[in-house]
């Protein structure tokens, strides 16, 4: 509405100066036409500075638009991601459904396996007793192979977040001076705590003349808090124990003494603790016997059993096998 009335007062001085000319002042008319062309020249800066908003709001969707297009690309890549991965999980998947069913497989075969056991438990024959024994054997020989390489060292303080394989190269660098690098297989903390609080660290060597020379050098730790052994299954390290006092005694009188696995022996000889090992002896000859009953000549006195004989693999095994004793004992 302003602006339609300033047109209709330029109108209305317009034809004010063309029909009264002569008495209108030249001064009124160009100071006149000065105020509407400042009043124009104010509208104008009005305008620019619209459109200079306008500009301003223009640049900023502008930047908008192309941050809308960055986050689509961003989100495009993860559509892309997401389904790599639902590809990788339906992988996984199968790969788990195909363990689970080998692990149901192996479940059913442990079963048969402990019920074919449990059958020749309750079967009281003598043939199932002897295979019993026999799987006994082999289990405990197996058992004592997977740790043949593995020495357990006690006494060590345990710290929070500790590297097991780090403290014990750092162990045999400090109290054995075995300065260089001994490669391990896996190392950790296992079983209950010991007399100091803490749960030794089972460590297996990767070389066994690595894991020797670790034993060869055990003499240093005398007298120290600290103790190096053999890992040996329960069943085996029990044996060893009715055994070390034994040991200790025949070593004081100046016997060669070597121990292994559950075999002492003494100047060369296998010694036997009739205590412990009568019952089992005995066990296994009525076996033998209910196999191969003696045989009788007429007129003379029955042919005695066989002396009991070890297996081959125990005999070549107490050939080239010696233990070193263990610090602790």
């Amino acid at each position: 509405m302003d602006d339609i009335t300033e047109i209709f007062d330029l109108q209305k001085i317009k034809s004010t100066l063309v029909g009264n000319t002569d008495q209108i002042d030249t001064k009124t008319v160009m100071i006149a036409i000065l105020n509407t062309l400042l009043h124009l020249n104010e509208k104008i800066e009005v305008i620019e500075t619209d459109v200079k908003k306008i500009e301003d709001i223009n640049t900023k969707m502008l930047s908008v638009i192309a941050r809308v297009s960055e986050h689509e690309e961003l989100l495009n890549d993860i559509q892309i991601n997401s389904k790599v991965v639902e590809e990788s999980v339906e992988s996984i998947g199968k790969i788990i459904n195909t363990a689970l069913n080998h692990c149901d497989r192996n479940t059913d075969s442990i079963e048969n396996i402990e019920e074919r056991i449990l059958a020749i438990e309750n079967g009281g024959k003598s043939e199932q007793k002897e295979t019993i024994k026999q799987m006994q054997d082999t289990i405990t020989d197996l058992k004592c192979r997977s740790m043949k390489n593995n020495l357990i060292f006690s006494g060590l303080d345990f710290q929070q977040n500790e590297i097991c394989d780090a403290k014990i190269q750092n162990f045999l660098e400090a109290e054995l001076g075995i300065n260089y690098r001994v490669s391990f297989g896996n190392v950790h903390r296992f079983g209950k705590p010991g007399l100091n609080g803490v749960r030794p660290i089972v460590t297996r060597f990767i070389y066994r003349r690595e894991m020797e020379h670790v034993l060869s050098r055990t003499y240093k730790l005398k007298g120290k808090k600290f103790g190096i052994s053999e890992q040996f299954p329960p069943e085996i390290e029990n044996k060893r124990k009715d055994l070390y006092p034994i040991m200790k005694k025949a070593k004081s009188e100046g016997k060669k003494v070597k121990l292994v696995r559950d075999k002492l022996y003494i100047n060369g000889k296998l010694y036997y603790n009739t205590t412990a090992s009568n019952d089992q002896t005995k066990e296994y000859r009525d076996v033998l016997l209910s196999k191969n009953p003696p045989r009788t000549i007429t007129g003379s006195s029955p042919i005695p059993p066989r002396r009991f004989k070890r297996s081959r693999n125990d005999s070549v095994e107490d050939e080239n096998k010696e233990i070193t004793l263990s610090t602790h004992m």
